[in-house]
């Protein structure tokens, strides 16, 4: 696998690629650092759905014709919005990179947003919406992002509310568009049988459509809150989130924080699973997590169990968290370490997740970052930085959130006897 190589092209647009050797295929696409943070309560919801109607026309194309041609090679093309980004991805054989090239700029630099489009479109979110509000496990996740940080951007569903989805125009989208997708507030990538710059000698043809204008940069500090809420529903199983205030993507201890939620809960042989499903059975699926933001992150504890059971899982998941602060082993930690750069290694197996990682480093780094690089930071956290960051974690206010029959009063009762907030 060659090095990833990244340029700055006048107009702003940063493009960075890495060849990877006896691939036969190239993952490509457009990264845009606008997402839900972007958005107020009134237009909530709005880069999930130019996102959408991207795909449905452009001045040359219809949305047959702009799944037609890629699928007649073979490739296809996705998009996804998060709370910081909004992508618009394909993957091709090498050969047909030009055509995606194509496809994708102009999807993104020509979109006309017909009304008719616009309108079944708000009928296919809406779907979305409701798919997301039975899906237990799903909806548990905008339930404890909006206790975190509740009513701010960072807090609100992704997908935007009924209410407001069905009033959006697109004339609100060209603003919005207009606003956020200009060169400076882009990275374009492309992983596998890649040539960098064979690539930058398409740039005038494909990159220069964008506008240079300056885009407002969110990057602000959100208000981690904490607190508890139940969304009592008649269900076989009781879900819960049991979360803290975690880190920045950009915080010294972020590797130690994927450690230590490792260790924790991130695998069969992480605490949780070992204590919660192998010993007790108290539960089919349990599992830490962290979500890391320019300037904020949250750490947290999900588990699927029933009513019945819900008090003791939380006394054990608690009294585990507890333990974290004093008693890690260093058996732990070197299983961990190893588990992430195999992690790594196998990631040069999937041009998608190298594609991925380089333009995550790019958008928070300003940099692809190397292997080496990430290892010797992986290598020097220790037993003692996994400690004091697990009590920082939990200096912080918990945010409970539970999904089914049983409230929260019992996840509340047992991370009290354990002396956490």
């Amino acid at each position: 696998m060659g090095k990833a190589i990244l340029t700055q092209l006048d107009n702003g647009i940063r493009v960075v690629t890495q060849n990877i050797e006896n691939f036969d295929s190239v993952v490509l696409g457009y990264w845009i650092e606008a997402g839900g943070v972007c958005e107020e309560e009134s237009n909530s919801g709005i880069s999930h759905f130019l996102e959408h109607m991207a795909f449905k026309g452009t001045t040359s194309r219809n949305a047959k014709q702009i799944i037609e041609e890629i699928e007649s090679v073979g490739g296809y093309l996705n998009a996804y919005t998060s709370k910081e980004t909004t992508a618009f991805h394909a993957k091709v054989l090498k050969e047909d990179m030009p055509l995606a090239l194509n496809i994708l700029s102009d999807i993104l630099q020509n979109p006309t947003f017909p009304d008719e489009e616009l309108k079944r479109e708000q009928g296919v979110i809406l779907q979305e919406i409701s798919q997301t509000h039975d899906t237990p496990d799903d909806i548990i996740f905008d339930h404890f992002q909006n206790v975190a940080f509740a009513n701010q951007p960072i807090g609100r569903p992704i997908l935007g509310s009924v209410e407001v989805v069905l009033k959006m125009s697109a004339s609100d989208l060209r603003n919005y568009r207009s606003k956020y997708y200009n060169a400076d507030n882009i990275v374009f990538a492309a992983a596998g049988n890649v040539d960098h710059d064979e690539l930058l000698s398409r740039a005038d043809k494909y990159f220069a459509g964008f506008k240079a204008d300056v885009t407002p940069v969110h990057d602000k500090r959100y208000n981690y809150v904490g607190g508890a809420y139940s969304d009592l529903r008649d269900l076989e199983q009781t879900h819960v989130i049991i979360g803290f205030e975690g880190l920045s993507s950009l915080s010294d201890d972020y590797y130690t924080l994927a450690i230590l939620a490792s260790v924790l809960g991130g695998g069969m042989s992480s605490r949780l699973f070992q204590e919660v499903r192998e010993k007790k059975g108290l539960a089919y699926t349990i599992y830490s997590f962290s979500s890391s933001y320019k300037k904020n992150g949250l750490f947290g504890v999900y588990a699927a169990t029933s009513v019945y059971n819900l008090a003791e899982l939380s006394n054990i998941v608690s009294g585990e968290l507890v333990k974290m602060r004093e008693n890690v082993s260093e058996k732990e930690i070197k299983r961990t370490k190893a588990q992430f750069k195999a992690s790594l290694l196998m990631a040069r197996e999937s041009n998608t997740t190298s594609c991925e990682q380089i333009v995550n480093q790019t958008l928070i780094f300003k940099r692809p970052i190397e292997r080496e690089e990430i290892i010797q930071k992986i290598n020097s956290v220790t037993i003692e930085d996994v400690q004091r960051l697990m009590n920082k974690i939990l200096l912080s206010n918990a945010s409970i959130v539970t999904v089914g029959k049983g409230d929260a009063s019992p996840v509340i009762v047992a991370l009290q006897s354990h002396g956490i907030k």
